[in-house]
């Protein structure tokens, strides 16, 4: 049996060990999709704790096996069930039951949230691993999994059309004239004591494609290298500029006459978030400034 084996949920300093160990248990299926793309599917899991979760194995501090779970949604277990998508431990260190001890882990982690069981495949020449799953009560179904691998098709381009937008009283109006660079919702405490909310819309566009297009709206230095602007007479928050990046300009999304045309792309600064904020909406999630505007 296994000594000195710790099973956690893997974090983000731990996802470069857990890709080398991905790709080498994949390689072993005759999985040969590029590196980088496992790389970046293993993040968009570790990242997107909705998607799913990594266990991770570690002894002395070293990683020796991983389990990983994918979430779905069947109809036929009635609500969410979990995928056993990979478990793997190290050749060295198999049969000291740290498999075992994995799949413990999964199983009592997807009972946590909530999962109406956990299910996964055996391929062909790893049949050995059946003896596992038959000893920990998982059943064999009489069925053939099927798949057709496809192409995913790339969103249709559309023509851009100019945005209006400002504040509630209409004092002040803006005019966006082309198309944005990015959408975030960010989660910094500046943004949330600046408006009275537990998060910001903006979304970022060349200060050339930005103007006022009626009224003067009044500033707010919210840091030193940072200026905010709203409406001096119902209080709309408008804009933001930081001289770190001074040809781009954030817009405030809900101050748009139609927000609904750009919907967010990321979660920003969630190192912030207050606690009781519940994300579930599959956006990639940024402790910190998340991605930068090309």
């Amino acid at each position: 049996m296994q000594t000195n084996v710790e099973i956690q949920a893997a974090s983000e300093a731990e996802l470069p060990a857990l890709v080398e160990l991905l790709v080498i248990q994949l390689r072993e299926h005759h999985n040969e999709l590029p590196d980088e793309t496992l790389a970046g599917a293993a993040a968009g899991l570790l990242r997107r704790p909705q998607r799913g979760q990594f266990l991770i194995a570690l002894e002395a501090g070293a990683m020796v096996g991983f389990a990983a779970l994918s979430y779905l949604w069947t109809l036929e277990r009635g609500g969410r069930n979990a995928w056993l998508d990979e478990l793997y431990v190290i050749p060295a260190r198999r049969g000291n039951g740290i498999g075992t001890a994995l799949l413990h882990a999964a199983i009592d982690f997807v009972r946590q949230v909530g999962a109406c069981a956990l299910e996964l495949e055996i391929d062909a020449d790893h049949a050995r691993a059946a003896g596992l799953y038959e000893r920990e009560g998982f059943t064999r179904l009489p069925r053939t999994r099927w798949a057709l691998g496809v192409s995913p098709l790339s969103p249709p381009r559309q023509r851009y059309a100019a945005l209006d937008g400002g504040c509630y009283c209409r004092a002040v109006r803006y005019a966006i004239t082309a198309p944005p660079l990015v959408v975030v919702h960010c989660h910094c405490s500046i943004c949330r004591r600046a408006t009275g909310a537990p998060f910001v819309t903006w979304v970022t566009v060349p200060c050339a494609a930005f103007q006022f297009s009626c009224g003067t709206p009044a500033e707010l230095q919210s840091t030193p290298s940072a200026r905010r602007t709203f409406c001096a007479a119902c209080g709309t928050a408008l804009t933001f500029r930081s001289l770190d990046h001074a040809d781009l300009i954030d817009v405030t999304v809900g101050s748009l006459d139609d927000p609904n045309a750009l919907p967010p792309e990321h979660h920003i600064w969630t190192a912030n978030q207050v606690a009781w904020l519940h994300l579930d909406d599959d956006l990639p999630q940024h402790r910190g400034p998340g991605p930068q505007p090309a």
